[in-house]
């Protein structure tokens, strides 16, 4: 705090706790002036270099954070300076909404994740070799874990048996974490920040979190994949959904297990809630959608 402090002379620091990052979080605050710092003991200088550029390469809007400088903050520590927006946790708020306003949030937030799959993703490795390689190294990990879910072991065997939807798939920018847990609600639009784990992939894999709307507001899952798609989702999209919410499940008890054990028990509520989606093996529709539409077997 005190390097910060030193950095940052005319401004009062006062950690943010919330989230699950391995990078600490600061609100810098100096009148009605905030801004957001990320301070990290892994990154190199040239790993915040390339979130500066890459996530500064989206299209300018007004409900997406700007990263606005990085450097190094002293010998062990290197920083990323973002725009702050204040409002409220849109997780928290959302059951409280109106149905149709909850509709709507989710519409928003479907149209700025266009924008954020917009930027130029040239030279990036093929999603066949990227997501192939991250099965094989999350079922590894599930299957070396102490702590195992009593019945994701029984899609396992579906997951492999679905890799061949992943060729020619398009490459893409990804924020990396798309759920409720990083909007804000500001005067009735959604604003999203924290691009902490951006990556590049198929743009579809950006919904592989859907268990983190769905269980809180199926409403807005719904107006999420409304306003992405401009419409009702493709059948291909279900299954390759299917296929990475089922890889991340896989991969996230290993995950706690090194980095969050306190958030295990969450871990598997949202895995029950994602095998529940998935109990009809024979659709890849999850049932949240399913009985949203009234949809008939």
């Amino acid at each position: 705090m005190e390097n910060i402090r030193a950095l940052f002379p005319e401004y009062e620091v006062e950690p943010i706790l919330k989230g699950w990052s391995t990078d600490s979080k600061y609100l810098l605050n100096r009148g009605e002036e905030k801004f957001t710092l990320r301070v990290s003991k892994t990154k190199s200088i040239q790993r915040q270099k390339e979130e500066f550029q890459t996530i500064g390469s989206i299209k300018p809007m007004d409900q997406l954070i700007r990263p606005l400088s990085y450097g190094r903050l002293d010998e062990k520590h290197t920083f990323i300076l973002y725009s702050y927006v204040e409002g409220e946790d849109l997780k928290e708020v959302i059951v409280s909404l109106d149905p149709v306003l909850q509709y709507d949030m989710g519409i928003q937030a479907g149209v700025l994740l266009t924008a954020i799959h917009e930027v130029e993703t040239a030279g990036r490795e093929e999603v066949r070799v990227r997501y192939n390689r991250r099965i094989t190294d999350k079922i590894s990990a599930y299957r070396q874990c102490p702590v195992k879910h009593v019945k994701l072991e029984e899609y396992i065997p579906y997951v492999e048996a679905n890799r061949p939807l992943l060729e020619k798939r398009p490459t893409v920018l990804l924020h990396g974490d798309y759920h409720l847990g990083n909007m804000i609600l500001k005067e009735q639009s959604v604003h999203i920040i924290d691009f902490n784990r951006y990556d590049f992939g198929d743009p579809y894999e950006e919904f592989d979190r859907m268990t983190m709307n769905s269980s809180f507001s199926p409403q807005f899952s719904k107006g999420l994949l409304h306003g992405y798609f401009k419409g009702v989702p493709p059948m291909k999209f279900w299954r390759l959904l299917k296929l990475y919410a089922l890889t991340n499940a896989l991969g996230s008890i290993s995950w706690a297990q090194k980095y969050s054990p306190e958030s295990m028990d969450f871990i598997h509520e949202m895995i029950d809630q994602t095998l529940a989606d998935y109990a009809d093996k024979s659709s890849p529709i999850p049932g949240w959608y399913r009985q949203l539409i009234g949809w008939q077997n």
